[in-house]
Formats: structure tokens, sequence, C-alpha cells
């Protein structure tokens, strides 16, 4: 894997959702060697054309010169702040196969341009701007499934969460080792996450409500895919999720509007690509390790116990209490630590599962042990959790039991 500088991403997904504007009305002297047309677009097209592009589910596209200098300051700010994307991860305290950071010279190009009079270059050199993309991120999959129905997103709604029961009609098991998104709607699909379902309670509550999907009577569990765009989907090599034969899939998606879709009316009809696999790779196990529901000091510190040798291959959180930091550690039988993850500022609002670059070994009577920092005086928040957990901070887990690696 290609070695990754300190610097994340803020400009793909912050610039997004910051909300910033700029003021550009004054004059600026040109002072950048960098220009938009020529340095810029490409690192714009690369780092945040999955969200920021006409239609896309950011409030701004910045695939145009004549979209992207208004925002030049906001830009400015949000890199420097190392705010967003969704991608919080402290880098080198585990190392991620889906890592999102910035390389430090895209960052001088960047800050330059912004500061400096942020010219657009030689019109002759003028960049086409792109479309969004319909093909797969992984390429073809094994199995694509549609949303059996259109789902109306109502004018004078902004934020709708909707299950929808996919059946997949296999008549044999298979192994999910990878799940691909293509959102139907991509000004207001804002994560989707894929679940397995054998017990028909899906498809029973989608028959039910006459509205294409469900909102309730769907005990979710913990999801195989977890899916927003901009981010780097991972297909496993030796690992899968267990897909029995006759099994429903259920994707929960999150359509939520921005300043610029307030009032509109949307028709979403979301694809899955599934990738599969027949045997002969390891099956995926889940564990969710809760805190206590209690809150009582600034650090919530809680531990799971390891009963076998397991191999992490990811770990997907979720807090609901204002925090300024999450961190998890592998705690050997010998006291030894092993860092697998550091968030700073976890943000409910962007679920991550962190695949790790190289699966952690933990042997029988080691431990997983979280520490949370929180904000003082902050209260809990109602966040809707995608395992069915009610606790203030808990965290995913997924293992298995053999060497599962992934590419």
């Amino acid at each position: 894997m290609q070695r990754r500088t300190g610097w994340m991403i803020g400009l793909a997904a912050g610039i997004l959702l910051g909300g910033l504007g700029s003021d550009t009305t004054g004059h600026t002297p040109i002072a950048s060697r960098f220009t938009y047309n020529e340095h810029l677009f490409p690192i714009f097209e690369r780092q945040c054309g999955s969200c920021h592009i006409e239609g896309g589910v950011a409030p701004m596209s910045l695939l145009t010169y004549q979209e992207a200098f208004p925002w030049t300051q906001s830009i400015r700010e949000e890199v420097l702040g190392l705010r967003m994307p969704p991608w919080k991860a402290e880098d080198g305290f585990g190392e991620f196969l889906n890592g999102h950071v910035l390389p430090a010279h895209e960052l001088d190009m960047i800050l330059e341009w912004s500061s400096g009079g942020y010219p657009q270059g030689p019109r002759d050199q003028r960049p086409a701007p792109p479309s969004l993309s319909e093909n797969w991120t992984l390429g073809r999959p094994s199995l694509e499934l549609t949303l059996s129905d259109p789902f109306l997103f109502d004018s004078d709604a902004s934020e709708v969460i909707r299950y929808f029961a996919v059946p997949t009609e296999l008549d044999v098991d298979r192994w999910v080792t990878g799940v691909d998104v293509l959102p139907g709607s991509r000004a207001v699909v804002r994560h989707v996450s894929v679940y397995v379902d054998e017990t028909g309670q899906a498809s029973a509550a989608d028959a039910a409500d006459p509205s294409p999907g469900f909102a309730t009577g769907f005990d979710a569990g913990t999801p195989i895919a977890v899916w927003w765009p901009g981010q780097d989907i991972v297909k496993l090599d030796s690992a899968g999720y267990a897909l029995p034969a006759g099994a429903d899939l259920v994707a929960r998606v999150l359509y939520k509007k921005t300043w610029i879709t307030e009032g509109q009316a949307f028709t979403d009809q979301t694809r899955l690509g599934l990738h599969l696999s027949d045997g002969a790779v390891d099956t995926i196990t889940h564990t969710v390790v809760n805190s206590p529901d209690e809150v009582t000091t600034r650090e919530l510190r809680f531990s799971y116990a390891i009963d076998d040798d397991v191999t992490l291959l990811g770990l997907l959180p979720e807090v609901e209490v204002a925090a300024t930091e999450l961190r998890v550690e592998g705690v050997l039988p010998d006291g030894a630590r092993q860092p697998l993850l550091l968030v700073r500022e976890p943000d409910p609002g962007w679920p991550t599962r962190y695949w790790f670059d190289a699966p952690h070994a933990l042997p029988r009577g080691s431990a997983i042990e979280v520490t949370a920092t929180l904000r003082g005086g902050s209260d809990r928040r109602a966040v809707a959790s995608l395992f069915s957990s009610d606790a203030p901070v808990r965290l995913l887990v997924d293992y298995t039991t053999g060497g599962g690696t992934a590419n």
C-alpha cells in the first residue's frame, strides 16, 4: 500500500458541509504559481468530485472555476482545520486501506492557490466538467440488485431514514466480499447500510407499508456494508460475510437535503452491486462492544475480553455524546498494547468502517479497550444506531478466526 502523509483531505466533504462563504469582493494580487485549470481541477476532481459535482450530495460543485472560486477561503479554512471529510482517523495510530489523506504537495498547492489570488489559468487549458459516473467503483459485480420500487422523498421532508427489503433469490450459500452502491438520486442519498435478513422480517415489514420500503419493524442487527459518497470501497480477498441461500438483503438509506435542495422532491431507486464468493473464504463475525449506559466522568473507558484467537479486520464506531477523541487499542495477554484506531472529533453523521491495512491478530486472553474523551457539560445526542445499540459509545468489531485479508 502506498504510504500516506499525516494530512487528511479536509477538502472533499468538509468544504462540502462547512457551509462557509468567502469574501471575494476585494482584489487579491496574483501570487500563486498554481492555477485552477492546470493544477487545482485535477485535485478537486479526484479528491472531491464524487460529492462536489453538479447533482451530487454536496451543496456546491467545485468542478468548474466559476463554481469553485467563491469558496476559496472556505477551502483554505477547511484544509487548514483538518476537519473534513468524514475520515477522522489519526494517521499513524493504526493503518487503514480506505484512508483519506491529502498529500503534502497537494495541500501546498491548495493553500498557495487560495491565498495567492486563485488564478484560473489559460483559457485553452480549461477542463471539461465531468458528469456523475454510473460505473461500479469495484468493477462489474457478481450480482446487481435494485430497490423494487422508486421511493419519493417529499419536498417538505428534510431527512428520512428508510429501509428496503431486496430479495437475492440465491439458491446456494454465498459469501459477500464487497458491496458497491449506485444511488438513484445522488443529491440526497447521504449513506446506505446493508444487512442480511434470513428471517423474512424485513420483507414482511416492506409488504405491510403502503409506500416503497418501511420505517419500522426490522431488527437491523449488524451491517455487512456501510457506504457514503466519496469513500474508498474495500473488497476482501479471503474473507466475507455469510449470505445464506434464500436470504434477503436490507438497504437502510439515509436521505438528507442541503440548503440547496430544501423544498425539492426527489425520487430514488438505489442499486446494490454484490461481489460474491462460492466459498474458500473465512466467515466474518461481528461483535458490538458497548460502553456503560451512565456517563459520569470526562473519560469513558470500557473493554471487551477475547475468548478465542481472532484476526481483526475492521472497526465501526458510533458516539452519542460529544467527544474530542475516541481511542481503540488491543491489549495482549502480556499487557503490550497495539494501536488500532484514534478518531479526533468523532462525527455520528458519517458512519465509517475503518478497514485495517494489515489484519491484527489478537490471541485468546487479549482485550479490546475503548477510551472516549468527552467534552465537559455535553449532553447525549439521539443517534439512530446502525446496529441496534443504545449505549452512549459503541464499537462494531469485524473479525475472523482465520487469516482473512483485504486488498
